[in-house]
């Protein structure tokens, strides 16, 4: 099968009217009211590696890295002093940690476990994984420590997303969500617009949502990465995406939904937002702090008639040290966080004016 022509095809299907998304919004804001306060939150997506086992997801960046040996010890990762700064920045600022994320399998179980529980320390909450798809034992060991997994689920089509993912086939990540769910921990999918799903699939995605008890949807548009075979299919229009928020928002009225927002969707959040959105994640908040894009994305809250959670035009005075010093880690690791935390925040200084 051409399957890239089958997705340029059901990419032509993506035409939602005027008239009917009308209605679909209408719909939907009624039952976000009745289930959701009138807030927006931002979820910072903190990546702890540049590099995968697997590397052959068609669509991703990381397929065009060097693939990750796990006989090998890892190079492309992260210092934790590196990433428990970034969290540290993130609670100071009101901004909610939604989930660790990175390549698949680069990182041992137990180094997974140390790296969390310092993140639940900072946080004073446990926090989410969303690598793709762990094994029940892998599951049974990381409970402890995680609120709950997950992973993007490119394709319900079978043979379509086995051919956008051979190494991670929907089968092992239905399986996933099965012992996710006899773990009785939280489930999140990651769905992304573009690469080849049909509005039907749309009522194949709710009925998941309801059979697997999924507790958080994440909508992403396809970025078009180069050196890959998306690098020239255009992303769909925001009208869209607006359409899947409503439609999952009225199939599942107490479903979190979040959406990817990148610099180019920023005028689209009020949109969203009266579709049923919860928040949103992927905003670039150390390059775009008190920029248009942070302006337009508050006053597009305000639109919508939400308050949103956090701070992304005004910075308070925050003395780091204090904050690391009062961390429960060891003086070794503090002195190794302090200067990335520092760093971080003269980021967002340096954004201020």
């Amino acid at each position: 099968m051409d399957f890239l022509a089958k997705i340029k095809e059901n990419n032509r299907t993506h035409i939602v009217t005027k008239e009917e998304l009308t209605l679909l919004l209408e719909k939907a804001q009624k039952i976000y009211q009745q289930h959701f306060p009138l807030t927006v939150y931002f979820e910072r997506s903190i990546f702890i590696n540049w590099t995968c086992s697997i590397a052959d997801c068609k669509y991703c960046f990381l397929s065009t890295k060097p693939k990750h040996d796990p006989k090998e010890k890892p190079i492309a990762i992260r210092s934790p002093a590196s990433i428990l700064a970034e969290v540290l920045v993130c609670k100071a600022m009101d901004w909610k940690v939604g989930y660790i994320t990175g390549g698949l399998r680069v990182e041992s179980t137990d180094y997974l476990i140390n790296l969390i529980s310092k993140i639940n320390m900072i946080t004073g909450e446990k926090i989410m994984m969303n690598f793709g798809p762990y094994a029940k034992s892998e599951i049974v060991k990381l409970k402890p420590y995680v609120l709950g997994m997950g992973s993007a689920i490119e394709s319900f089509d079978e043979e379509l997303h086995d051919f956008i993912c051979p190494s991670k086939p929907l089968r092992s990540l239905m399986k996933f969500l099965q012992n996710l769910q006899e773990e009785g921990l939280q489930k999140l999918i990651t769905i992304i617009l573009g690469i080849g799903e049909r509005k039907e699939d749309a009522e194949i995605v709710i009925q998941k949502i309801k059979e697997y008890n999924i507790e958080k949807v994440q909508l992403c548009f396809l970025k078009p990465q180069e050196n890959t075979v998306f690098d020239e299919v255009p992303p769909p229009n925001p009208e869209y995406m607006a359409w899947w928020i409503a439609t999952i928002r009225i199939a599942c009225p107490t479903v979190q939904i979040k959406v990817a927002l990148v610099q180019e969707r920023m005028q689209d959040v009020e949109l969203y937002l009266r579709a049923g959105a919860n928040g949103f994640s992927r905003f670039m908040v150390f390059l775009d702090f008190n920029s248009q894009y942070a302006q337009e994305l508050e006053k597009g809250c305000q639109r919508a008639g939400r308050k949103l959670e956090g701070r992304f035009t005004e910075l308070s005075e925050v003395d780091v040290q204090k904050l690391v010093e009062e961390l429960p880690f060891d003086e070794v690791l503090k002195k190794k966080i302090l200067p990335k935390a520092q760093q971080y925040f003269r980021k967002l200084e340096n954004r201020k004016n």
